[in-house]
């Protein structure tokens, strides 16, 4: 029984240890669903919507009840000289010893130029949340975009350097039979060695960096950095991708860049300020409503004697605005002057996003002309490493021949890896600053 417990938790371990594989799409829809930063946008848009609602609400009558208890300390007197009466010099007092009172009040805005102004700043705050969040979102996947791309980097450049350690491994396999037989020396012996050892550290380090860029991608997508994680393809794969005349004829249009799009919006809450403002210089007019019940015994009245009385009113309130030492004036001075320096800000912020899009461009285009010199870079390089290994096992090279191949072999991989990953992460960056996501 203990057997099979022990076989059934060790079946268990192992498909809790079932690597999850991922595409670009599986990790760019985990990380808009799981990651912290769209849960923030999100709540953004939902405090937006309650502020908005806040604001309607000024709208309607404001109704507040209150109850007061007043207790007179020393009464009002009264004097009186009458001729031909008798003085009363300790004069005759007035008033009662207690006061209660339940009041209810209601007042409504009729007529208010700056509220109505103000609430029409709410569709664009509602503009701002909104644009606000798609920045999100843009952002999340051009990094979860990246990430994968530079998992696929590092995994490329593992496969490089393993085949770099085989063949420097393969290689000391037959200097120390060579070495063995007397047919080399010691200290070709020793240096293959450090050749294999030196490889072997660059393999490390390799797969080292490949579990660093899987752990900064589950990061992103808000995974337990515990799941094992396995993605599809290689970045060679991502060639096809790669067309020359199709960026040089790319639509750079900036319509949809977040940046633009948001200071648009902030310059029309400004504008919008501007009207509030203007609003302000016009007359108001509210209503108001008050109903009070009050009872103001003496302290000889028994509570059941209590004699309750209502009152009531209702009433208009018109407030004018005369003079206000010209502040409203220069407040709405300020605002134009604001207006007109954000134009010319945000032809600034439009001519350095122009030079963006031209320089990611710039380095895609340079991107694809070092990859097709680096893939036959790479070709030639694999040729040379397999044809000084014959040379070297049948005597007609040297190992320096070898190491010379080895070296050339990998910097050729790493090249054309680099080139690719160079020209996917520029595309990226062009669709971020475009406002383009990976889902569209």
């Amino acid at each position: 029984m203990r057997v099979i417990v022990l076989l059934a938790l060790m079946a268990g371990t192992a498909v809790a240890q079932e690597p999850l594989t991922l595409s670009l799409d599986d990790c760019v829809r985990i990380s808009l669903e799981e990651n912290p930063t769209i849960k923030i946008a999100e709540r953004e848009m939902e405090r937006v919507d309650y502020s908005n609602k806040e604001k309607l609400g000024a709208l309607f009558p404001a109704i507040n009840a209150s109850a007061t208890y007043g207790r007179t300390l020393q009464k009002q007197k009264l004097f009186f000289n009458i001729p031909g009466m008798p003085s009363n010099p300790d004069g005759i007092e007035v008033g009662q010893d207690n006061s209660f009172a339940g009041v209810l009040q209601a007042s409504m805005p009729i007529v208010s130029p700056t509220l109505w102004a103000s609430l029409k700043m709410n569709g664009t705050e509602t503009l701002l949340a909104l644009e606000s969040a798609r920045s999100s979102k843009i952002t999340l996947v051009n990094s979860v975009t990246k990430a994968y791309y530079a998992v696929l980097l590092a995994q490329d450049s593992y496969d490089v350097f393993e085949r770099a350690y085989k063949s420097a491994a393969d290689n000391a396999k037959v200097i120390e039979s060579k070495f063995k037989q007397g047919a080399t020396s010691e200290f070709e012996w020793i240096r293959a060695d450090v050749q294999v050892r030196n490889a072997l550290t660059n393999l490390v380090s390799a797969e080292s960096a490949v579990e660093l860029s899987k752990h900064q991608l589950k990061m992103l997508m808000g995974m337990d950095f515990k799941t094992v994680i396995a993605l599809k393809g290689k970045l060679s794969e991502f060639e096809n991708l790669v067309f020359s005349e199709t960026l040089q004829k790319a639509n750079l249009s900036l319509d949809r860049n977040v940046d633009l799009n948001q200071f648009d919006i902030r310059a029309k809450q400004l504008k919008q300020s501007l009207e509030v403002q203007k609003a302000s210089w016009l007359p108001t007019l509210a209503a108001s409503f008050q109903y009070q019940y009050m009872s103001q015994p003496n302290d000889d009245v028994k509570l059941r004697d209590y004699y309750w009385f209502p009152t009531s009113n209702a009433g208009l309130s018109l407030s004018i605005p005369i003079f206000q030492g010209g502040a409203k004036h220069y407040k709405k001075k300020q605002l134009e002057v604001q207006i007109k320096s954000m134009e010319h800000q945000r032809e600034n912020l439009k001519r350095s996003l122009e030079l963006q899009a031209v320089s990611l461009t710039d380095n895609m285009i340079k991107a694809i002309e070092k990859m097709e010199s680096g893939k036959k870079a790479l070709i030639q390089a694999d040729k040379a490493l397999s044809i000084s290994q014959k040379m070297y096992e049948v005597g007609m090279g040297t190992y320096l021949d070898v190491n010379n191949a080895e070296l050339g072999y990998v910097q050729a991989g790493l090249s054309y890896n680099q080139s690719i990953y160079d020209f996917m992460s520029a595309k990226t960056d062009l669709e971020k600053l475009l406002g383009v996501m990976v889902s569209d």
